[in-house]
C-alpha cells in the first residue's frame, strides 16, 4: 500500500490552512501534514491541533523549519508574497519538491532565480496556477484543441473581480501596496496570463498595457467619512465597502448564494437576506442555513483568528486593517488595467483586469475563423457556448459553481493538490510546472512596466536581458 506523502506548510493562512490543510484531511492516503512553519501563535497551533502536529515540529517560520533539515517529503508555501522567493530558494536547496502560491516571487528577477534554481537542484517546483485544474477551463482547452471554432484569431478575457473583494485584497488587504507586493496584474492575473499562454500554445510576441488607480483615492471619499468604517460613517448606508456589512453581516456571501443554481441554495441565501431574523432562527434547526447565517469563511476568516465571534470581527475592523475606510488607505496599486497581446502566428488578445464587478468572476470569448466559444466562470454561474459562423445548432456546457458546493476555485484548488501527489509520485507530469508558469509572470511583470512608461514592449527582449 502506498504510504501518504509527509508535507511540511509553510504559512497557515488562508490558503494553507483553510484550503490545504481540510484536502489533506479528507485524503489521508495521499499526503499528510506532518510540520508546520508559522509565525502567528494562534494560528500555527490551530493547524498543528487539526493535524495532530507534534510540538518538536511546529516551527515561527519557514527559516527554523529548513535548519531542521529535510524532515518531510514535500513542502507547500503559502506564504505572503514578499516571503516567496527566499522560502522557495531554501527548500528547494535543503532538497524539498515544492508546491508554491501565486505569483512565484514580487519581482521578475526573483521569480527567474526561483526556476533556475529549482533546474539545478533538479526537484519539482509546481505553481499553483489552479484555473489549469477547472473542468471549465479544461473544456475551453479541449474546444480548442479540436479545431472546432477553426483558426483562432481574438481572445478577450476578462478579470471581473468583485468589487468588495478589491477592497479587502487590493486595497486594505495584503497585495494593496507595491512596496510588499507584487503588482497587480501579477497578483491577481498571473492565472489568466497563463491561461492566455495555455489556450494559445503560443509565447506572446508583443504586448501593451494601460490602466491606473481611479476610485480608490481620498478625493473620492464621501463627505464626512472617517478613517474608520466603525467610526460612525454618514456613508454606511449607501457605501458598497462599508466593513460592518461586508464582514460582520456577510452580504456579498449571502447575495452570491441566493444567485445560486441550486433552488435550496437559492432560496437559503434570498432568505439571509429578506428576512435575517427568520433565516436565524431557522438556522438553530437546519445545519446548512446555519452554515450561511453564521458564516465563518472567507473574507471573514482573514482578519480575525476568531470568525465565529461577531464581537471579534467587530474588534478586528476598529483595530485592524480591514476596518479603515476604503478610500483612505494607503494603498497603490491599479484598480483597472488592459493588456494587449499579439502572437507570432498572427492572433491577438486582451486581458482586462478590475475590480469593480458586481459580482466574482471571469469572462471569455474566443472567436475563431468557424465559430465564436462565450463563456461565464462566476461563483453562482459556469457556462460554455459554442455559436458557429452560419448554420449550426448552439452547444452549452454548464458546470458546478463554488456556491453549489464544489472545492474553490471551480474544483482548481482540489485538482492543483491531486496533481502535486501524483507528480511526486511519479505518476503525471505536472501540469503547471515552474518553467511553464514563467511566462505568465513575464507577460505580467512586463504589462506593469508597460503601463508605466506607457510603451509597447518586444518580449524577446525582456527574455533576452536574464539570459534565456
Amino acid at each position: 500500500m502506498t504510504q501518504p506523502l509527509r508535507i511540511l506548510l509553510f504559512g497557515a493562512g488562508n490558503r494553507g490552512a483553510d484550503v490545504y490543510g481540510p484536502y489533506a484531511l479528507s485524503h489521508p492516503d495521499q499526503l499528510q501534514f506532518i510540520a508546520v512553519a508559522e509565525p502567528d501563535p494562534e494560528r500555527r497551533a490551530c493547524f498543528a491541533a487539526a493535524h495532530h502536529i507534534p510540538p518538536d515540529l511546529q516551527f515561527t517560520g519557514w527559516e527554523q523549519a529548513v535548519r531542521a533539515g529535510k524532515i518531510a517529503d514535500a513542502v507547500i508555501n503559502a506564504t505572503q508574497d514578499e516571503d516567496h522567493h527566499n522560502s522557495t530558494i531554501a527548500a528547494l536547496e535543503t532538497g524539498y519538491d515544492v508546491l508554491l502560491e501565486k505569483p512565484m516571487a514580487t519581482t521578475l528577477s526573483e521569480t527567474v532565480h526561483i526556476v533556475q534554481t529549482a533546474q539545478e537542484t533538479g526537484r519539482i517546483l509546481m505553481v499553483c496556477h489552479v484555473l489549469r485544474y477547472t473542468d471549465f477551463f479544461q473544456k475551453v482547452k479541449h474546444i480548442l484543441a479540436s479545431g472546432q471554432l477553426g483558426q483562432i484569431v481574438h481572445i478577450a478575457h476578462s478579470e471581473n473581480v468583485a468589487y468588495f473583494h478589491m477592497a479587502h485584497s487590493y486595497v486594505r488587504g495584503n497585495w494593496r501596496n507595491l512596496s510588499h507586493s507584487a503588482p497587480m496584474i501579477v497578483a491577481k492575473c498571473c492565472h489568466d496570463l497563463d491561461l492566455l499562454y495555455w489556450f494559445t500554445g503560443e509565447q506572446a510576441e508583443t504586448l501593451s498595457s494601460i490602466g491606473n488607480l481611479r476610485h480608490f483615492i481620498p478625493e473620492n471619499a464621501p463627505p464626512g467619512a472617517p478613517d474608520r468604517c466603525t467610526d460612525g460613517c454618514p456613508a454606511s448606508d449607501t457605501c458598497p465597502f462599508y466593513a460592518p456589512r461586508i464582514y460582520l453581516h456577510n452580504y456579498p456571501i449571502k447575495a452570491a448564494v441566493a444567485k445560486a443554481h441550486n433552488p435550496l441554495l437559492r432560496a437559503v441565501g434570498r432568505l439571509t437576506l429578506s428576512q435575517p431574523k427568520l433565516a436565524d432562527a431557522l438556522g438553530a434547526l437546519v445545519p446548512p442555513v446555519r452554515t450561511l447565517t453564521r458564516y465563518e469563511g472567507w473574507p471573514r476568516n482573514t482578519i480575525t483568528a476568531q470568525p465565529d465571534s461577531d464581537e471579534a470581527v467587530l474588534e478586528a475592523l476598529k483595530t485592524g486593517p480591514y476596518g479603515r475606510c476604503a478610500y483612505r488607505c494607503d494603498n497603490n496599486v491599479v484598480d483597472h488595467q488592459v493588456v494587449s497581446l499579439r502572437y507570432p502566428s498572427g492572433a491577438t488578445a486582451t486581458l482586462t483586469m478590475h475590480g469593480h464587478s458586481h459580482e466574482e468572476g471571469r469572462t471569455l470569448r474566443i472567436d475563431g475563423a468557424q465559430a465564436t466559444l462565450l463563456g461565464k466562470f462566476s461563483y453562482s454561474q459556469a457556462w460554455l457556448e459554442v455559436h458557429p459562423h452560419g448554420p449550426g445548432k448552439v452547444e452549452r456546457f454548464t458546470f458546478p459553481t463554488v456556491v453549489d458546493n464544489t472545492s474553490g476555485h471551480g474544483g482548481g484548488d482540489a485538482g492543483v493538490m491531486r496533481a502535486f501527489v501524483q507528480a511526486l509520485r511519479g505518476q503525471h507530469a505536472p501540469l503547471t510546472h515552474a518553467e511553464d508558469a514563467l511566462e505568465s509572470h513575464i507577460l505580467g511583470f512586463t504589462a506593469e512596466a508597460a503601463r508605466l512608461g506607457e510603451v509597447s514592449v518586444v518580449l524577446e527582449k525582456v527574455k533576452q536581458g536574464f539570459g534565456m
